[in-house]
């Protein structure tokens, strides 16, 4: 395996060159975010003599292990989303020196610089990391002819602790402001990978989705990317001062009501301890409520950094001359009500009526008969779950698709379809199951089961996210947005439906005409 290497602005790397495709992992953008630089923003790199060795992942940011609060069908579905270790972390390192990205570029040379693919990991704001395995960018990279570029970034407690009051005026946002760090790292260093620092799309799932739009509201981050992808995740809030400082004064009881000096000083344990019991104190039942926002540890309005919600009337003009993809799966609930014991594949009807009356008071019999009509094949369970994923994940998108179309901004939506048949058939097409499909990773992640049709999938779903990121555009057959409303396109389609297994690392130039778009 012969290695290669590449200039950056903080010394030379070295890479490898396998099967087609050059990476180089772990990479730093910034420095430690441990001692002093605890809770501020991103603080430079020093530069480093010699040739620095790229070869393995980075580790991941501090955060709380979600192993230890599964339950139900949670453990069995955490270890099929993360074969390497049933969390995000993936049996790898945790470290205060987080700030990384991993780099993908395919082996041959292009005439001119590749499109650059930027993807930031979900997990709301407190969990995840770069590192994941459903989203290593060998294939994509290669199949689609791109820069594919992981972020890792604070998160939690360590990115999100809004202590501006006590002097620190980048704590509350500087989990974001380690993303925008990254983009700058892409901008003055990709074109030494390949890529184009001109043709940046930002792509994000879940949490990573609500990423993707503060990014879209932070004055910052605006040269740093010309097109966005928002997956599963239709975020339009960010905490008010009030809301981040209640957060940071529980947190700061929970501690001891430490001082800053202290603060600084506590183990990883003390503060991730305090981090979950504040999340343990806002749990909710998924579904149960709007999801404009994620409660907790996230960031924060703030006069220089983030000013406006995303999106908003305030922010819009931010978004003047990009272009955005918005999406959501059938059955998002499917994976996120794991850990409830009432989420079963033998549910009743009964039983699904109650949930839905309970979420939405009045309307369960008549949600439920109307979606039993529509789709008479699904078992209550699904239905139940395909209802919270239309009212918290398809209409806030289509609501900040009507937004961005108003606006002038090129505007696709889509909905994924394609179900997984893992735990007797309880999850459907659910939240980040689309994740592998993207990638085109299905075969490493047992969560997508083994329908030969999810191949041909994600090679339809690599193709429209490698034409976007390149072209901005994603053909006549999939139209965008206008004031008059819009087409949701959708991918995949029930299991009964078969087709020939594809070689999935085969050129995407080469899919069947019916699947261009």
């Amino acid at each position: 395996m012969p290695y290669i290497e590449a200039d950056t602005t903080t010394g030379r790397l070295r890479g490898i060159d396998n099967a087609g495709v050059r990476s180089f992992l772990g990479v730093p953008y910034g420095a430690t975010t441990a001692g002093a630089n605890r809770f501020r923003g991103p603080q430079p790199l020093q530069p480093w003599e010699g040739v620095r060795d790229a070869l393995s992942f980075g580790p991941s940011a501090p955060q709380v292990d979600t192993r230890s609060h599964a339950a139900a069908n949670g453990p069995k579905t955490l270890s099929l989303l993360y074969p390497r270790g049933g969390w995000p972390v993936e049996a790898a390192a945790m470290d205060e020196d987080c700030l990384r990205v991993n780099v993908w570029a395919p082996s041959e040379p292009a005439s001119a610089g590749l499109p650059v693919l930027v993807w930031l990991h979900g997990g709301g704001f407190t969990h995840g990391s770069g590192n994941e395995m459903a989203f290593n960018g060998d294939i994509l990279a290669q199949a689609g002819g791109l820069v594919v570029v992981t972020v890792t970034h604070r998160i939690g407690i360590t990115g999100f602790l809004d202590l501006r009051e006590h002097g620190l005026p980048d704590s509350a946002n500087a989990g974001m402001l380690d993303i925008v760090a990254a983009l700058e790292w892409i901008r003055d260093n990709i074109a030494n990978f390949g890529g184009d620092p001109g043709n940046v799309t930002i792509c994000g799932q879940s949490g990573g989705s609500g990423k993707v739009a503060t990014l879209h509201a932070m004055p910052a981050a605006q040269p740093l990317f010309r097109r966005a992808v928002m997956m599963s995740g239709p975020f339009t809030h960010v905490a008010r001062p009030a809301e981040a400082a209640g957060v940071r004064d529980r947190a700061l009881s929970h501690l001891g009501a430490p001082d800053l000096d202290e603060l600084r000083s506590l183990s990883l344990e003390q503060l991730l301890s305090a981090q979950a019991r504040i999340l343990a104190e806002g749990a909710t039942r998924f579904g149960s409520a709007q999801l404009d926002r994620i409660p907790g540890f996230g960031p924060a309005l703030d006069a220089t950094q983030l000013p406006a919600d995303p999106f908003s009337a305030e922010a819009i003009g931010l978004v003047a001359g990009k272009q955005l993809i918005l999406g959501w799966t059938a059955h998002e609930a499917g994976l996120l009500l794991v850990d409830d014991p009432r989420y079963t594949t033998s549910m009743t009807p009964q039983q699904a009526i109650a949930l839905l009356e309970e979420d939405e008071p009045g309307q369960g019999a008549a949600a439920y008969t109307e979606l039993s009509r529509e789709y008479p094949q699904e078992p209550p369970h699904l239905l139940w779950s395909r209802r919270i994923s239309a009212r918290i994940m398809r209409d806030p998108a289509m609501k900040i698709a009507a937004i961005t179309a108003q606006a002038g901004v090129p505007t696709w939506t889509y909905q994924f379809d394609q179900t997984t048949e893992v735990l007797g058939g309880l999850l459907g097409a659910c939240h980040s199951l689309d994740l592998a499909y993207v990638f085109g990773t299905v075969d490493r992640i047992p969560l997508t089961g083994r329908d030969p049709q999810r191949i041909e999938v994600s090679r339809q779903m690599m193709y429209a996210w490698s034409h976007f990121a390149r072209h901005g555009s994603l053909g006549e057959a999939w139209r965008p947005w206008t004031h008059d409303g819009g087409q949701v396109h959708h991918f995949g389609s029930p299991l009964d439906s078969q087709v020939t297994d594809i070689d999935i690392t085969a050129p995407l130039s080469d899919l069947p005409t019916s699947t261009a778009f």
